[in-house]
């Protein structure tokens, strides 16, 4: 995915940048909240070195081309409160899964439905995906709704999928076909 374009995005809250070495603080604040880390498929950071270690890992998976991943900040301020990505790329099927994190301060305002509406747009319209796949923790209810009202539909369940906070937890696999996407998001639908 290396040769495919990579740019900034706009939503009306928020710009969608390339992530930075100086974002190592915000990346701290976000994987070391335990109720921001409760969903995700690893455990909570405790040190700025860890988080740095994060953003690096983060940052070579971009320049490797495995992964495409903006930092979600405020324009006013440029901190960063949230991360999102298309990565698991397959060429030959235009797919890639999506996963996205936010700050927990920052909760229920609408501001991650603005950036994945921007990011799967990107998807879709400039990097011609044909599908973006998502893996959801089955008790992640916001998560379920969000993907849900841009269209993603469920269409399994991996049992026993991760080991995290020292217990097994299922998936919930969702996908979105780009026509459903463009059906979901016209005007008279949003």
């Amino acid at each position: 995915m290396a040769d495919w374009p990579f740019r900034s995005l706009e939503s009306p809250r928020l710009t969608l940048r390339p992530l930075a070495r100086t974002d190592a603080d915000a990346y701290l604040a976000i994987f070391s909240d335990p109720e921001a880390m409760q969903f995700w498929t690893g455990e909570p950071i405790a040190s700025i070195d860890e988080a740095r270690e994060l953003l690096d890992r983060d940052l070579d998976w971009v320049k490797t081309g495995d992964a495409l991943c903006w930092g979600a900040a405020l324009p006013e301020t440029d901190r960063l409160i949230g991360k999102i990505s298309l990565y698991l790329f397959s060429r030959q099927n235009r797919r890639a899964e999506i996963g996205y994190i936010l700050d927990r301060r920052y909760w229920r305002r609408g501001l991650m439905s603005e950036a994945l509406a921007a990011v799967l747009d990107y998807a879709f319209d400039d990097l011609g995906l044909h599908r973006i796949e998502a893996d959801v923790d089955p008790d992640h209810a916001a998560s379920l709704a969000l993907l849900a009202r841009f269209g993603f539909r469920r269409e399994g369940v991996f049992r026993d999928r991760w080991y995290v906070h020292g217990k097994w937890h299922d998936s919930v696999m969702l996908g979105l076909l780009a026509a459903d996407y463009i059906r979901t998001t016209a005007p008279e639908n949003v």
